[in-house]
């Protein structure tokens, strides 16, 4: 609330869109499913950072 009593006005045009670009809902929630997604496939991407790594030492650039 403003000092008159009354609630502040939303933004509108620039600051509308500038507010909505740095919300840091998307960000966390992207972060969110993500995480997620980890979990359920951490077999198969332990499995292929294993293999990128036996990939990489044994390529000869370690």
């Amino acid at each position: 609330m403003s000092e008159s009593g009354r609630p502040a006005a939303r933004p509108s045009g620039a600051r509308a869109v500038r507010a909505l670009l740095t919300d840091p809902v998307l960000p966390v929630a992207a972060l969110g499913i993500a995480a997620i997604a980890a979990v359920l496939y951490a077999p198969i991407l332990t499995w292929a950072i294993t293999g990128g790594l036996a990939g990489y030492s044994l390529s000869g650039s370690v």
